[in-house]
């Protein structure tokens, strides 16, 4: 969402998007592995990997009609649009014409639809869609989610491309770029985490997934969070053929 945009400015705004989207049900749409956790925030790797992350936002269109309401957001007219002062809740979100993002689009599309909020799609090629969330030029945007402190500061820090604007979350990515101890690390992305559970600058939709093919005597992997067997070795052991 660009933060600094009328219709997005409101925190409660960005949760009520939030709430209106079944992303365990997305998760089907798109094929993957139900099992996968889902979250609201920065994390780091032995968070993933320890299954530390908090439960997400559970899906639930009543309280995001209810938040819209509060922020003003209302149907006045019955035509299945919110509107306030005068102006409706319509934008358009840039879409990456790459492999899954428009099934994505299209049913993250059909949910606001749902609770009154109307997104166009426009498909481009990832490289602009890149570029143009990178110089603000979006009203909103899909695209990859990452959670190393440079990819924060690009997109939430000072200046950052999402218009969003947070002192506190802006010290924070400073300290994480400074610090190669993970037990710091995991201390400052559980601050991360409850930063963007209160404010929601974005809505993730699921996590970035990679598939690894092993042989069946290959023991020792535990999906969902340890399946990465460069990762977990010292986990890891070959059964006798019988």
């Amino acid at each position: 969402w660009r933060n600094d945009h009328p219709l997005f400015r409101d925190a409660r705004v960005r949760r009520a998007l939030t709430l209106a989207i079944d992303r365990r049900e997305l998760l089907r749409v798109l094929n993957l592995p139900e099992s996968l956790p889902l979250f609201d925030g920065p994390y780091t790797p032995r968070q993933f990997r320890r299954g530390e992350l908090p439960e997400a936002l559970p899906h639930d269109p009543l309280a995001a009609a209810e938040l819209l309401d509060a922020a003003g957001w209302r149907d006045v007219d019955g035509d299945g649009v919110r509107d306030w002062e005068g102006a409706e809740f319509r934008f358009t979100a840039i879409v990456p014409g790459s492999p899954g993002f428009q099934e994505m689009a299209l049913y993250v599309q059909d949910q606001l639809r749902h609770v009154g909020v109307f997104m166009e799609l426009r498909v481009l090629d990832e490289a602009v869609v890149a570029e143009r969330v990178r110089t603000a030029a979006f009203e909103a945007a899909f695209g990859p989610f990452r959670n190393e402190p440079w990819a924060l500061e690009w997109r939430f820090g000072e200046g950052g491309s999402v218009g969003y604007r947070n002192p506190e979350l802006a010290e924070l990515i400073e300290r994480a770029d400074r610090t190669a101890d993970p037990a710091i690390q995991d201390e400052i992305h559980r601050e991360f985490m409850r930063i963007f559970r209160r404010d929601l600058p974005v809505t993730i939709l699921h996590p970035v997934v990679r598939s690894f093919f092993v042989h069946r005597r290959l023991q020792g992997l535990e999906p969902p969070y340890r399946t990465d067997p460069l990762r977990f070795m010292e986990h890891l052991w070959v059964e006798e053929e019988p």
